[in-house]
């Protein structure tokens, strides 16, 4: 197997058609189409259906193209290392934020980095929970923001933030709580809104593991929502009650619109750490890109702009 192979099969299934694909690899199509059937062979499996609308990606091709994405990414951030000075930090770094986490972290992350390190070619994703472990162990992401829960034997994880979760509803809600905290109990007895199981990775699974460690039952599941915005809208709306992070919500408590209430009850929080794959190659950049993490989240916990968190050491 080459280089040249792998970014062939890359341009291929992008471009959906190996005319298309050769003209942007600069090579005849007959070259493109010999050193794609040679690959084929070295795997001994079939990578594409061929048809006279163009090729798409078999099953084993769809697997291969997670792993060929993560080498070629890994060999450019190899090639910005070797050419980098010591003096400038340079490089290209990928890093995945949840939703539960990107509305508050986005920004302070992309402007830190933007001003510290302006020759580094940044990349942030905000993803679904269910997305974040697969793309990290395929090396299609750097590093991860995730909870400490069910982690792959993997993934290396470095306590980061620990969040008390809320009963949430909307304001007036006829079947709300009196003011002030709730027990787990209080707040299992009404309908929620909740992520999917598939989704639900750094809010539902933490709190179904401790209603389980409790030996209780989760309750009603009004509706299922893979979205914070229109889960919150959701909640708004009188569909149901939802339990999450303080900070997940604060915009819409300020403005009067929805009502929050801590759940007084030990474990009922989440722990979210910085996540890497430890099958991965290290790098100074990810080291430098951890370090900065940190320092924005302790900061933000200490002057209050991380509502309901409180930092933890590694």
């Amino acid at each position: 197997m080459e280089i040249r192979q792998i970014k062939y099969f890359v341009a291929v299934i992008d471009c959906g058609s190996l005319s298309r694909a050769a003209r942007q690899v600069h090579v005849a199509q007959s070259a493109l189409s010999k050193q794609m059937s040679a690959l084929e062979e070295d795997l001994g499996v079939q990578l594409f259906h061929r048809s006279h609308n163009g090729v798409v990606a078999s099953e084993a091709g769809k697997v291969f193209y997670e792993y060929a994405q993560g080498m070629l990414k890994h060999l450019s951030d190899a090639r910005a290392a070797v050419n980098s000075s010591q003096e400038e930090v340079s490089g290209s770094i990928t890093v995945a934020l949840p939703q539960s986490v990107a509305t508050i972290l986005a920004m302070p992350l992309m402007r830190a980095v933007a001003a510290r390190y302006p020759k580094v070619a940044f990349h942030l994703n905000e993803e679904l929970t269910g997305n974040v472990m697969d793309q990290l162990l395929h090396g299609r992401v750097d590093l991860a923001l995730f909870t400490s829960l069910d982690l792959p034997p993997q993934v290396m994880f470095s306590a980061l933030i620990e969040e008390d979760f809320y009963l949430i509803h909307r304001a007036h809600a006829p079947d709300a709580p009196p003011a002030g905290e709730v027990s787990l109990e209080q707040a299992l007895a009404r309908p929620l809104v909740f992520p999917s199981q598939a989704h639900g990775h750094c809010t539902r699974t933490v709190v179904e593991h401790a209603v389980k460690q409790r030996g209780l039952a989760t309750g009603e599941i009004a509706m299922e929502v893979n979205s914070v915005h229109i889960l919150k809208s959701a909640v708004e709306a009188g569909i149901g009650h939802t339990i999450m992070p303080l900070n997940l919500a604060m915009r819409e408590i300020e403005d009067g619109r929805l009502v929050a209430h801590r759940i007084a009850a030990e474990g009922v929080s989440r722990i979210l750490g910085i996540c890497s794959c430890a099958s991965m190659p290290a790098s100074h950049l990810k080291t430098l890109i951890s370090e900065l993490i940190r320092e924005i989240v302790g900061g933000m916990c200490q002057s209050g702009d991380w509502p309901g968190g409180r930092a933890l050491d590694p």
